[in-house]
């Protein structure tokens, strides 16, 4: 079946395929087999795999007009295994809805749980199609990056994205590229210290801490900096931790072994380089899936340099930094390349807000970006620094530009109309 020429229709099949993604039909396969795929703790994959997603196709914004018809060109679009029905929708979704054709790489390692996707989004968006499951994501982007093709939409790792960057421009292809965060977590002087250690671990240990929006880096008020951390350890104390199909079960083991492995090499370079490991640090096997998982670690006397301070943890790590003044505070927060979500905790913190968006695509004001009242800003795309790249043939030649997207509407400005 083609892809319908109108927006309205496609636009009635995104609100359709919303309505079955949150069906008990389909969501309690989808969330059992993608636990057993991932080792992702159920309560999470319900949220960031059926809730969310849901959610946000049933968004007032998407149905944000484009202009009628079919644009020339297909999309491709590689998927991430920690978070694929959000970058379905931003990505697959977001192209449909700008009237291209649809070409997707869903994650390796998803023999359970792929298929059932594929199958609801054949059913509802007509013009999405899928590589083979054993497509390899080199070769996939390869295929993809060839004169003809309209965009390429990644979502991975920044180490490896400049190759592909550079082969883009050389072809005109725009390239859509979203990589790490190491979010900052910023807690403002006279806050109430449970409610932000609420919020910390909240953002903190979303989907374990696997995943590029959780917070990773904690700054608190030197007169705050005691009670926060003896707070902090006391809670995630208290978190189950076990079998990831569990619905009471907060903490898994991790998914990958190269970020379990990554982990365990941060705290032992902060802790020689005159850190604290104030609690946690110890591995752990789930007898389940075989997989190890991290006890929750909670570093202090952290500085900015630090591998766990500078790069993407992805896991249940809390370094947290005391500060005495702004402007170390913003030395600090600034000392990092990523730029995706940031957030401050305090009777202050919407002061907070406008510097903090200079540099971070969302910027959450006492909440976290997994809070319900904040679903609608997942639907936003990009970032700053190495978090993001946007780059795109036009009129004066390739220009790349950072900062925030919606990925519909920046895709439906890619290229003329085949067809009205």
């Amino acid at each position: 079946m083609p892809l319908p020429a109108t927006f309205d229709e496609r636009l009635a099949r995104v609100r359709d395929l919303g309505v079955a993604w949150a069906s008990p039909a389909f969501a309690a396969p989808w969330v059992a087999a993608y636990v057993d795929d991932t080792a992702f703790c159920a309560r999470d994959a319900w949220q960031r795999e059926v809730s969310t997603p849901a959610a946000l196709l049933a968004l007032p914004e998407l149905a944000e007009r484009v202009a009628d018809g079919v644009r020339s060109g297909i999309v491709h679009v590689v998927v991430p295994r920690n978070s694929v029905g959000l970058t379905v929708c931003k990505a697959v979704v977001g192209a449909y809805l700008a009237g291209h054709p649809v070409h997707v790489r869903l994650p390796s390692g998803l023999p359970r749980s792929a298929p059932l996707l594929v199958a609801l989004l054949v059913r509802h968006l007509p013009g999405v199609t899928f590589a083979p499951t054993t497509a390899r994501g080199a070769a996939f982007l390869d295929d993809a990056l060839q004169p003809g093709t309209a965009a390429v939409v990644v979502y991975g790792d920044d180490a490896w994205i400049a190759p592909y960057a550079a082969r883009a421009e050389a072809v005109g292809v725009a390239l859509f590229f979203e990589g790490p965060g190491s979010d900052p977590f910023i807690v403002r002087p006279g806050a109430n210290v449970a409610l932000a250690v609420d919020a910390a671990i909240r953002g903190g240990l979303h989907n374990g801490g696997q995943s590029c929006s959780a917070f990773e880096r904690f700054f608190v008020p030197d007169d705050l900096h005691d009670a926060f951390v003896d707070a902090l350890v006391a809670r995630l104390r208290t978190l189950p931790a076990g079998d990831p199909r569990d619905p009471t079960t907060v903490l898994g083991p991790m998914s990958s072994r190269a970020a379990f492995d990554r982990i365990g090499q941060q705290i032992a370079q902060a802790v020689d380089l005159g850190a604290r490991l104030v609690d946690g640090g110890r591995p752990w096997t789930d007898p389940y899936s075989g997989r190890p998982g991290w006890v929750p670690s909670v570093l202090t006397g952290v500085r900015p340099e630090l591998s766990v301070m500078a790069d993407e943890t992805f896991g249940p790590v809390f370094p947290v930094m005391a500060y005495t003044a702004d402007d170390a505070l913003w030395t600090a927060v600034d000392a990092c390349r990523y730029g995706l979500n940031a957030a401050a905790f305090g009777p202050d913190a919407s002061g907070l807000a406008a510097r903090l968006a200079a540099r971070h695509r969302n910027v959450y004001v006492n909440a976290t970006p997994f809070d319900a009242d904040q679903v609608a800003t997942r639907i936003v795309d990009g970032g700053y620094g190495a978090s993001a790249l946007h780059g795109a043939p036009g009129p004066d030649g390739y220009r790349w530009r950072s900062g925030p997207r919606r990925l519909a509407r920046a895709l439906a400005e890619l290229t003329d109309l085949e067809s009205r």
